[in-house]
């Protein structure tokens, strides 16, 4: 569908032809987002033609969109196909590169993500923040191009301990349209010593399914890295209090990153909540242990 501005709808025909030699049925379509509609011809005759319209509403999308319409029919060969709608939505006001800022910094580390803040209307806005910042990070509005562009910057406030944080910040703007913007603030602090990922989740399990299908396990099995900012490390022990996980490292010498393979043993696994976690014990004093929690469920 190209570029269109938010709020204008988007129509798009896709043609079908049938080579067989009964009727083509249609019996309905999935739609993957609300404001999408899809008309379907009632069937197609033998060596006929027919058109499937996908209308999609865009009031409430921005950005890069992918609308998927998918279309039953009656043919034994191919009883679904899969049409897609896609292209780039403008609202007019749009924060680019994304409309949510992700940060990722080693603790202490002075680390900041640029955003710009862009007016797509004929007419000038204005634009402040309500909320300068967070408890975890700290951010700047400034104009670059008066009442068409503005840089906004989000930065690691000092002394932020390791951790996730999931934050957001306001900015009004005055203008023909005005908006009032919440803008998720996703910030990562790393400590100098830190487990990536640091969370093992296998969700939910079907456990009848696997123990039918060959090497589903070996499928949920998970890597953890444990790296060291700068410098090298030893990795004493590895445990954990859910009977069902399998742990393995490597190297077993001193390492900037230590690989941790952790996989499901299918004789200890019973049905129920997956939960405890895993403790890395090391040889650095400032970090001489890391948890890792274990989340799960085998149904």
């Amino acid at each position: 569908m190209g570029l269109i501005r938010q709020g204008e709808s988007v129509v798009h025909e896709f043609f079908v032809h049938n080579a067989g030699k009964a009727a083509l049925q249609f019996q309905g379509a999935s739609l993957s987002l609300p404001g999408m509609t899809c008309h379907l011809p009632r069937e197609v005759a033998p060596g006929g033609d027919g058109r499937i319209q996908v209308e999609l509403s865009t009031s409430h999308l921005q950005g890069r969109v992918e609308a998927e319409a998918v279309v039953r029919m009656n043919d034994p060969a191919r009883p679904e196909r899969r049409l897609v709608v896609t292209g780039d939505v403008e609202g007019p006001i749009e924060l680019k590169p994304l409309p949510e800022v992700f940060l990722s910094a080693f603790q202490g580390e002075n680390a900041s993500r640029a955003m710009t803040l862009v007016n797509h209307q004929k007419q000038p806005i204005a634009a402040r923040q309500l909320r300068p910042g967070g408890a975890h990070f700290t951010s700047h509005l400034r104009p670059i191009e008066a009442g068409r562009l503005f840089e906004l910057v989000v930065g690691v406030a000092p002394g932020v301990t390791s951790g996730r944080y999931e934050e957001s910040l306001r900015i009004d703007v005055d203008g023909p349209e005005p908006v009032r913007l919440e803008v998720p603030v996703h910030l990562l602090v790393r400590a100098d010593l830190y487990a990536s990922p640091d969370v093992v989740d296998f969700g939910d399990i079907p456990l009848d399914r696997a123990a039918q299908a060959a090497g589903v396990f070996d499928l949920l099995s998970q890597t953890i890295l444990v790296k060291k900012r700068v410098g090298e490390f030893r990795i004493a022990s590895v445990r954990t209090d859910v009977p069902a996980l399998q742990l393995t490292k490597a190297p077993l010498d001193s390492s900037a990153t230590f690989r941790i393979e952790v996989a499901l043993s299918p004789e200890r696994l019973a049905r129920g909540t997956l939960s405890g976690s895993i403790w890395v014990a090391t040889d650095d004093p400032k970090f001489p242990e890391i948890v890792i929690p274990i989340h799960g469920r085998a149904l």
